[in-house]
């Protein structure tokens, strides 16, 4: 079935960062470059034991995601749910959903307005949706034809190189993972929830 490629795909990403990256546990990955970086990890950590600096824009997600009625939509109701179920594949439109899509989706059925797609609500939104499933795992399913295409062509994005470096996502986030450019560390694409899905 179409899943037999993404399992090989995933089992292969996850050794591949076993042999580069031998000293990080497989459950930190979901720490970014902190799993990476010891310096970085620290300066975070100190952050974390006082007031965490998104903390405010969090508590401010939580307000706007009831003023607005979200939980009034279905696909929302229960956000810990909802952020371990996208991004999903919707059968009946045959396109990959996000967190974020649902969000804006519910956002217009309840205001009748659009919501944007980077920073303020948004982000507020999803951050918070986000931490009611803090510690749980995004649960990505391919298990359909339409589902698979989809990993396909999200697979080919990820290793397609573009742009006026002629640069693909994996060449930082995978080649690279654990390096700097300058003087960014770039973080492993294992564990990041926006990758394709592994």
């Amino acid at each position: 079935m179409a899943s037999a490629d993404v399992a090989s795909d995933q089992k292969a990403f996850i050794k591949y960062f076993k042999t580069i990256l031998p000293n990080v546990e497989f459950s930190d990955y979901t720490n970014g470059v902190y799993a990476v970086d010891q310096g970085s990890r620290g300066q975070f950590e100190e952050i974390l034991d006082g007031i965490p600096p998104y903390e405010e824009a969090v508590e401010r997600g939580g307000k706007e995601y009831l003023k607005f009625g979200l939980n009034k939509c279905s696909s929302l109701k229960d956000p810990a749910a909802a952020r371990v179920k996208h991004p999903y594949f919707d059968e009946a439109t045959q396109q990959v959903v996000t967190l974020e899509n649902a969000i804006k989706k519910c956002y217009q059925q309840q205001t009748s307005k659009k919501l944007g797609s980077k920073k303020g609500k948004i982000a507020r939104i999803s951050a918070w949706i986000s931490d009611q499933a803090a510690g749980q795992k995004i649960n990505v399913k391919v298990e359909s034809d339409g589902a698979n295409a989809a990993y396909e062509k999200g697979k080919a994005f990820f290793y397609a190189k573009r742009g006026q470096f002629n640069m693909s996502c994996a060449d930082c986030h995978v080649y690279n993972a654990g390096k700097k450019v300058r003087a960014d560390i770039l973080s492993p694409a294992l564990g990041h929830t926006t990758h394709l899905p592994m």
